[in-house]
């Protein structure tokens, strides 16, 4: 069957995903210019992915990476999607497209006998897809329903909103198409020949030898040599403000962040969970500081931090939400905790978010869709594997000291403000004392 794998993009949560190790990978190149790795894994499953490198960092056209991905498993040179869908069907597999703002990633899952089936499923997703007129209508449908549904959700928007704030361009580009993008079946078409190049992509296998996924890149990957060029992410910050019909306002503070995989980023992961606001146990409040702050500010009102990281740079921030008349107390709070933070925190609170931050290290590789992804990602950009062992071995090098530095420096840069709601309620970003 087809799947659209796309979980929406909200404030990174790992509170629900269990502890959990994976195995080692292997990392190469096929004679084609493709980048292929391995991962071990043991039973009757396996799992490949295509990941590509661009994702809606380069788009071209505004939206264009997400018609690009809905463009996946559609007819192609070999196969209608009718085809696709039956034969996959008949295999007991799954195929599944995801997009970030970095890659767009097409899988396949199935029975470890039929790798070479869908090998060349995903093989021709990249070398072979007509791009046809008739099917453009069938992708913009699906596009907008998704675009529509991650509207519907204040916290996804005002967090793209910061986003573009942030960064303007490139890593400010959604990666959920609107209206006024107007993409044009050319346009995608066009997109994808800038994409599919050997050197922009990794095909990465889970429960299958390294041998047989370079095999399989060599025989079913049939693209143009090359790579795009990915400009350096640079950082702006600003403000954006939209108003919007909400049961509460939504604000996001938010400061440069660090480069995933840094020295730094695992600094501020320790101090994103010492900050915290995630709801850890159920039907509790949310945990570390700004859950004690949110706690105390009455209900409907929520606090918490986020940092996500990219290849060459990161948002670290604090999300607010709350009824109109208390978002301007909530954002005031948030902006308090981010300040006392940076005076250092209790080895308590610090224990606790070393083992947090722990806990969502092993957990982003937690499915075998996630680690298809990661592993695919890695080779691409870092051309290394770092697991999940690593992640936790680089957080235990972290100190109470390094948290409060990092939070210094945060708070030391220009602040990004992305707010959505009632803006006669909600405060501008420079109103809050930093």
């Amino acid at each position: 069957m087809l799947a659209a794998r796309r979980a929406l993009t909200s404030i990174p949560s790992s509170a629900s995903k269990a502890y959990s190790t994976t195995a080692a990978a292997q990392i190469s190149k096929a004679q084609n210019g493709v980048t292929v790795a391995s991962i071990e894994e043991a039973g009757p499953t396996a799992g490949l992915s295509v990941v590509v490198n661009g994702g809606s960092r380069l788009e071209s056209s505004k939206g264009v990476a997400h018609f690009l991905k809905n463009y996946g498993f559609k007819n192609n040179t070999k196969r209608t999607a009718f085809r696709i869908t039956r034969e996959t069907e008949l295999a007991g597999g799954v195929l599944s497209a995801n997009l970030t703002r970095e890659s767009i990633v097409y899988s396949a899952e199935f029975l470890s006998g039929d790798a070479a089936q869908f090998a060349e499923v995903l093989g021709d997703v990249v070398s072979s897809q007509k791009f046809q007129d008739h099917e453009f209508g069938d992708v913009l449908q699906q596009t907008a329903a998704e675009s529509a549904n991650a509207a519907s959700s204040a916290e996804v928007a005002v967090f793209e909103a910061a986003h573009t704030a942030a960064f303007r361009s490139g890593l400010g580009n959604s990666i959920f198409a609107t209206p006024a993008g107007k993409v044009n079946n050319a346009a995608v078409k066009s997109y994808a020949a800038e994409l599919f190049k050997s050197g922009n992509i990794a095909l990465v296998g889970a429960g299958l030898p390294l041998e047989a996924v370079q095999k399989f890149a060599e025989t079913y990957i049939n693209v143009p040599a090359g790579s795009s060029s990915v400009p350096a992410a640079k950082y702006f910050g600003g403000e954006s403000r939209v108003e919007a019909a909400s049961a509460n306002s939504h604000l996001i503070l938010a400061f440069e962040g660090a480069p995933l995989n840094s020295a730094e980023y695992a600094a501020a992961q320790v101090l994103r969970f010492a900050l915290g606001g995630e709801q850890r146990v159920q039907w509790a409040a949310g945990a570390g500081l700004l859950g004690e702050a949110a706690a105390k500010l009455g209900e409907g009102a929520e606090l918490k931090a986020f940092n996500v990281g990219y290849s060459d740079a990161g948002l670290f921030g604090v999300y607010a939400s709350a009824p109109s008349a208390g978002i301007a107390s909530a954002a005031a709070a948030a902006a308090e905790q981010l300040k006392a933070v940076a005076g250092g925190v209790s080895e308590q609170v610090f224990a606790s978010a070393l083992a947090q931050a722990k806990f969502a290290a092993v957990s982003g590789f937690e499915t075998r869709l996630d680690r298809l992804e990661t592993v695919g990602s890695q080779a691409l950009l870092a051309g290394k594997y770092t697991s999940a062992a690593d992640a936790a071995a680089a957080l235990d090098k972290v100190s109470a000291s390094d948290v409060a530095k990092v939070a210094e420096k945060l708070l030391s840069g220009k602040a990004t403000t992305a707010a959505l709601g009632d803006l006669y309620s909600l405060p501008y970003g420079d109103s809050l004392s930093l």
